[in-house]
């Protein structure tokens, strides 16, 4: 129950059409003005993805989590992308859809240790000192919300941190 307070309320989506790469460019802005030119944000959009149902707001406040974690992890002079894809007949969550969005934030730092990744989407799960342990735990609450969910892979040199949000269905509003 605490951690269901500090991590807010499970209040309903306020869908509407959305376009992704608004979403990843205004993050892309917020990120640009904290990390001043400490950082570089590249992008890599796949222009064919239409517009979906979704909650802007909160894919934003998904993402600048996932993208401040990354600036984290890889520090000044760091690289970060956002990629783009749709993906065709894809399974999210033992789910079948016609199309699914990952949105996709990889950065060049070290990796994620081995041992905290089956417990990094998990409140209070942190590898930074300064850390909160809830900003992944926030974004995955959220993609959860929109039927989907965040996966990741790790290596150093390269962690990749993937939202896929199914683009046709009706969300769970948990």
């Amino acid at each position: 129950t605490l951690v269901d307070r500090i991590l807010g309320p499970k209040e309903q989506l306020e869908t509407l059409r959305t376009n992704i790469h608004e979403v990843t460019e205004h993050v892309r802005q917020l990120i640009r003005v904290e990390a001043k030119d400490s950082l570089k944000v590249q992008r890599d959009y796949d222009p064919s993805l239409p517009e979906f149902n979704a909650d802007p707001d909160k894919l934003t406040q998904a993402l600048l989590n996932l993208v401040r974690n990354a600036w984290q992890a890889c520090g000044a002079g760091g690289l970060i992308t956002l990629r783009t894809r749709v993906l065709r007949q894809f399974t999210v969550g033992g789910n079948r859809h016609k199309l699914v969005c990952a949105l996709q934030v990889a950065d060049n730092g070290p990796g994620i240790p081995e041992g905290l990744l089956p417990r990094l989407f998990l409140p209070m799960v942190t590898g930074h000192a300064q850390g909160t342990g809830l900003g992944l735990s926030i974004a995955q609450r959220i993609a959860n919300q929109h039927g989907g969910l965040i996966q990741v892979r790790s290596k150093p040199g390269e962690t990749c941190f993937t939202m896929l949000l199914p683009m046709e269905t009706q969300y769970a509003n948990c």
